[in-house]
C-alpha cells in the first residue's frame, strides 16, 4: 500500500535529509534512518557505533529540533 504525500510526510523526508547531512559532518556514514514518530532510529554498523557514541550529545542537540523527541541507535545491521 502506497502512502499519499502529505505535508507531514514531506516534513519528515526533509528532516531525514538534514539528519543524513548532520551524520555526514561527523563522519558517520552508511547509516539507515527510520522515522518512528516521535522516535528517530539510526541504524549504524559496528565500525560506526563508537563514533556515534563519541558525538552523541551533539547529535541529539542537532536532531531533536528537527521534530524528534527521542533519538535511538540501532546496533543491528540486518
Amino acid at each position: 500500500m502506497q502512502k499519499n504525500n502529505t505535508p507531514l510526510q514531506d516534513d519528515s523526508a526533509a528532516a531525514l535529509t538534514q539528519i543524513k547531512q548532520i551524520l555526514h559532518e561527523f563522519q558517520i556514514e552508511n547509516v539507515s534512518l527510520f522515522d518512528h514518530d516521535p522516535v528517530l532510529r539510526i541504524q549504524v554498523s559496528d565500525a560506526q557505533f563508537a563514533r556515534a557514541l563519541q558525538v552523541r550529545e551533539t547529535l541529539i542537540e542537532r536532531i531533536k529540533p528537527l521534530g524528534y523527541r527521542f533519538v535511538a541507535i540501532d546496533l543491528d545491521e540486518a
